[in-house]
């Protein structure tokens, strides 16, 4: 048994070591805050592009109360693919590794940072410790049956989507590796229950493959990655998005970056 353990710290840390020897550079990372969305938690999710191909595993930190729920990849055909990752422990909270094999990855996590009371409020809280980010940002969605949504430092408004969601934001730009990002929000909301059904029912179905190796989506490839991609009402701010998969253009792009639709003008 001792020599069993023994094993499988050593191999943790080697995989640990090989995510830390040759730095990746993220071009992007949106970082989505999504609070009782399908679930009574915070849903996180990192929607991240690399500079260059990955040759080596990605390490996240992540806090003791998180619950890794899906890690993708972009795959040739412009759809997501499951990637297998694993869960190691941490002097201050637990760190996900899992290696892409593209430069577009997706990162979903639940935190069970949300109380019951009426006034909700909570603190998000990341660090690079390995990745110089070029350009960081920050999205937050306003819960169905909540008003009020705040945040420090402050969101702008970013529009609304045909189910009736509203989005704030913020643009962190350049971010270096080891720099503490902190986003507060808090909002008003009477009832405990979540804006659509929990993530159980949905109909995208996932098998846990070992004990944090990954997920397996059945039937549906791809899905995970645009279904949670509003579908943006055109009323509202028909040029800021893609009218095609709901991506927010930056100022200066013509074209989606994620699925090569032409930016309305």
């Amino acid at each position: 048994m001792r020599r069993e353990v023994i094993f499988i710290v050593l191999l943790l840390g080697s995989a640990l070591g090989l995510a830390q020897q040759i730095p990746a550079v993220i071009e992007r990372l949106e970082i989505s805050l999504w609070p009782e969305y399908d679930d009574p938690r915070l849903l996180v999710i990192y929607r991240g592009e690399l500079a260059e191909d990955p040759k080596n595993p990605l390490a996240f930190a992540l806090p003791n109360t998180a619950q890794v729920h899906a890690v993708a990849y972009m795959g040739p055909a412009g759809t997501l693919l499951t990637a297998e990752w694993q869960l190691l422990p941490s002097e201050n909270g637990q760190i996900v590794l899992f290696t892409p094999k593209s430069r577009r990855f997706q990162l979903e996590y639940y935190d069970d940072v949300l109380g019951t009371s009426p006034q909700r409020a909570f603190v998000f809280r990341f660090v690079s410790d390995r990745y110089e980010i070029r350009d960081l940002e920050i999205e937050v969605q306003q819960p169905l049956r909540a008003q009020g949504l705040q945040g420090g430092p402050a969101l702008e408004p970013r529009g609304a989507d045909t189910r009736g969601f509203s989005y704030f934001g913020r643009r962190v730009g350049a971010v270096a590796p080891g720099t503490l990002v902190e986003q507060r929000v808090s909002y008003r909301k009477t009832d405990a229950l979540p804006s659509l059904r929990p993530a159980a029912q949905l109909s995208l179905v996932w098998i846990g493959v070992g004990a944090g190796l990954g997920l397996i989506a059945l039937g549906i490839a791809g899905f995970l990655w645009f279904r949670r991609r509003r579908a943006v009402s055109p009323a509202n701010v028909s040029a800021q998005f893609c009218a095609r998969c709901g991506y927010r253009f930056r100022a200066d792009e013509q074209f989606c970056p994620q699925c090569g639709q032409r930016r309305a003008m």
